[in-house]
This record gives structure tokens, C-alpha cells and sequence, in this order.
């Protein structure tokens, strides 16, 4: 990866500022739900261990910690690395905890440590290393970190170096002579955001203001969100590794699935966690078809007809796409009810509750209401679960409806229902189906994003 990375990727926080003692705990975010307490926080272990971590060339792809510390503020690494360790446990709860999907960091250890301990682990894990051009009164660059840990022999390319700063630094990712993410804020979060960073993922901007970031999760605002891609249209899906993902918006052409991440563990079905969703990237976002063509995986019935929204400037409200990239666009008739559906049924099980998501916006005015329709084994309609009537609006805005399958069900529909007598258009984007499992929220679904 090129060093053009710290210019189109890194989002460079606010420095904390100078105190007379450097302080570099931050606070962990606490969205969508509270995190476990330290002590019930899985300790993460060692993937790979080495005798001489420097020299990792045939080694497993992993994450190396380093702890940077400068004279001007000492060497604190008996102080803060049980901390370091715990926050990188944070990190892999944070991956593992976003889905139902088991996933974790890959981390690189060295020997000499009784990792049966927790002190020993950190400081397996954990590797305290002078960053001699580091500015004490001023903001360290993440290009003087990348090359005094290359000068000192770090900068290995089956490594990826999370880099906790005991001096004034910044919260950033850059790839040079080394790839490293940064922070002298020191919180799992935060860290989890720039280390994504690193694999080429830009802040997800999804509204339709251009530029404006909406979407609740880490790479929009870490200080609050610890999920990752609470909807799986941005970068990460772990049920669907073989999709990608858009990283930034139109006309920027990289895309990638971050569940792919080598320094991740590959995604293993199932553990229950915060966003359990049952569509398809194409399901979702509608990003396989060409402005103007007929979206695949979708129906049309009764009074409309569909396409993929028509390209256009952002000034055109009829022509913005949520995320910047695609949508469906529904012409609604008023000869009758128009019904645009996913084709494709999910499997569902009776009893349990599920949560169908959808983001419209209309340029005029019009109703419409979001329908879960439930079928038995031999594809008979049993039921409708409508959501209420929705006078949508010019803004993009995230509505769903939930209901618990009924008894018999075995799979799912899902429509947007236009009731008749209106003539409008509307636009469909970001849909997900959630299974309400997760044990953590009110209904256990994800929270509106």
C-alpha cells in the first residue's frame, strides 16, 4: 500500500493537549450498548509468537502493539501495558461482538513471557519502543512514528503496527516505510478506526448531503460507536466474503470486503452479536447493476415500475444515491397498489422476531409502508406484518417494521408497498433484514442508524 494512504485515508483527531503530566487514557465508547467491564472483557491471546519479532517475514499475517514513549515524557511501559493489552482486547471484542459472525485479530507475540498470566500476555503482546524524533510540546506526525520504528528494524510486511503514543501524536492510519495506526488517545475504539484505516477504508459517507457522514458505527464517530458497518453496505460483511463494498463515495472506484482483512481471522457463522443480517450485499445496496437498468434481485408488482436510480448532480434530489453509489428508484402509478419486493425469500424460524429496515426519500410527497410477508414450506402466504403508514420526506430517512414469524413459517418477503391513487417516485436504498437475537438490545435487534 502506497504513502498515499495518509492523505486519502487518514482522518487526523484533535491532538490532545500539552499537560504537564501526559495523560493518554481516553474513554471507551459505549454504543450500541454498554461494553463488559474490564475483567469480563475475553483476552484475545497470541496468534503467532516469535523469538525476534522484528524478523517476521514467513510469519502469520498479524497485528504487532507497540507502545512508543519519548524522553521527554519517559518510558511509562510498566505503567500503561496491562492497559495497552486490555484496549486490544477491547479491539477484538469490538470485531467479534459487531456480528454474529466469530471473528478476531490476529496479533503477533514474543517469547520469554508466562502468557498463563495476564501481565505476562501484555507484556508478551505489548513491545515498548523509543520514538526519538517524537515533538514533546508540539504533534508528532504518524511519518516520523513509521520511520524511528523503521530505522529500529520494524517494518515487516506481514505486519500491521498499532501504535499507542505516551506523547502528544495524532489519532491517524499511513502507510510508508511502515504501516501504522496511531493514537495518543488511547481507547479501543479509536484505535479499531484507524487500524481499519490501514486495509483502505475511508469514513462511510451516507446521506445524501454530499460528504456528510450518518451512519452510526466506528467509522463515523469512535468516541461513541464501537460497532463496525452496522448494516453491511460500507465495508464489512462476514456472512458474504466474497462481496465488496464501495469505500468512498462516487467517483472514487476502490472497493473491498474488510471481513477479508488478512490480519483478521476468517469469519466462522455463528455467535450471536449486535447486527445479525439475513439479505445479500446486492439485497441491500443494489451495486451489481448500471444506472438506468432493472435491479436484479428485486420484483415489481401492481402500480409502478422500477430502475436503478439515473446518475446525476447531487443538486437533483431524484438522482442522489444514499451511500453515494446506487439505489433503486420506484415510479409509482395510481391504478393500484405498487409492491416492490426482494425476489429471493429468507429462511425464517417460527417464534423468533425479526426487524426489516429500509431507507426512502421522495423528491415530492407520497405514502408508502414496509410489509414482512411470511410463507409456510409449501410457499403459501400465511400472513402480512405491515409497518404503519410513512409520509415520506425529501431527506433520507430509516424506517422498519418487526414482528415475530408466525407459526408455520419457514421464510420471509420483503416489500415496500405503495397504497394507490398516488402517482410519485420514491427511492429505496440500505435494506436489511435482522435477525432479533442479540440479547443486548430491547427487542434484540440493532438500533435505527
Amino acid at each position: 500500500m502506497a504513502g498515499a494512504v495518509a492523505t486519502a485515508m487518514a482522518v487526523v483527531l484533535a491532538a490532545s493537549p500539552a499537560h504537564a503530566v501526559f495523560n493518554p487514557i481516553g474513554t471507551e465508547a459505549q454504543a450500541p450498548y454498554a461494553q463488559p467491564v474490564d475483567a469480563d472483557v475475553p483476552k484475545r491471546g497470541c496468534t503467532t509468537t516469535l523469538s525476534d519479532p522484528k524478523n517476521a517475514s514467513s510469519s502469520t499475517p498479524a497485528i504487532q502493539v507497540i507502545y512508543a514513549w519519548h524522553d521527554g515524557n519517559g518510558n511509562n511501559y510498566s505503567t500503561y501495558v496491562n492497559q495497552i493489552a486490555k484496549m486490544v482486547d477491547r479491539m477484538d471484542w469490538i470485531l467479534d461482538e459487531s456480528t454474529n459472525y466469530d471473528q478476531h485479530i490476529k496479533t503477533s507475540c514474543r517469547t520469554g513471557y508466562d502468557t498463563s498470566t495476564y501481565s505476562g500476555y501484555a507484556q508478551a503482546l505489548v513491545i515498548p519502543v523509543k520514538i526519538p524524533n517524537g515533538v514533546i510540546g508540539g504533534e508528532t506526525s504518524p511519518y516520523i512514528v513509521a520511520d524511528d520504528l523503521a530505522a529500529a528494524g520494524w517494518g515487516n510486511a506481514n505486519r500491521k503496527y498499532v501504535v499507542f503514543e505516551d506523547f502528544d501524536g495524532t489519532a491517524t492510519a499511513h502507510c510508508g516505510t511502515v504501516c501504522v495506526a496511531t493514537t495518543d488517545d488511547w481507547d479501543a475504539a479509536t484505535m479499531m478506526h484507524e487500524l481499519i484505516h490501514l486495509y483502505d477504508v475511508d469514513h462511510a459517507k451516507v446521506s445524501e448531503v454530499p460528504n456528510s457522514f450518518s451512519l452510526n458505527d466506528i467509522m463515523i464517530s469512535q468516541y461513541n460507536d464501537w460497532q463496525l458497518d452496522q448494516e453491511f453496505n460500507t465495508y464489512y460483511d462476514p456472512s458474504e466474503t466474497t462481496a465488496s463494498f464501495y469505500t468512498s463515495a462516487y467517483p472514487d472506484t476502490r472497493y473491498l470486503n474488510l471481513a477479508n482483512y488478512s490480519m483478521f481471522t476468517t469469519p466462522t457463522c455463528c455467535d450471536v452479536g449486535y447486527s445479525n443480517d439475513l439479505l445479500t450485499a446486492q439485497e441491500r445496496t443494489i451495486e451489481a447493476n448500471t444506472p438506468y437498468s432493472t435491479p436484479t434481485a428485486f420484483s415489481v408488482s401492481g402500480g409502478g415500475w422500477m430502475q436503478v436510480t439515473p446518475p446525476g448532480p447531487d443538486s437533483n434530489t431524484s438522482a442522489r444515491y444514499y451511500d453515494g453509489r446506487r439505489s433503486l428508484t420506484m415510479n409509482v402509478q395510481a391504478y393500484a397498489d405498487g409492491f416492490v419486493s426482494v425476489t429471493r425469500k429468507p429462511a425464517v424460524t417460527a417464534g423468533q422476531r425479526y426487524k426489516f429496515f429500509a431507507r426512502l426519500t421522495t423528491g415530492t410527497s407520497g405514502n408508502v409502508k414496509l410489509r414482512m410477508s411470511w410463507y409456510n414450506s409449501s410457499n403459501t402466504l400465511l400472513s402480512n406484518s405491515d409497518s404503519s403508514l410513512i409520509a415520506l420526506t425529501t431527506g433520507w430517512q430509516e424506517y422498519n417494521v418487526s414482528a415475530l414469524a408466525p407459526t408455520g413459517a419457514t421464510s420471509v418477503q420483503l416489500s415496500v408497498v405503495s397504497p394507490s391513487g398516488q402517482t410519485f417516485a420514491y427511492i429505496l436504498d440500505s435494506l436489511q433484514l435482522n435477525q432479533c437475537n442479540n440479547g443486548k438490545t430491547t427487542d434484540g435487534c440493532r438500533l435505527n442508524g
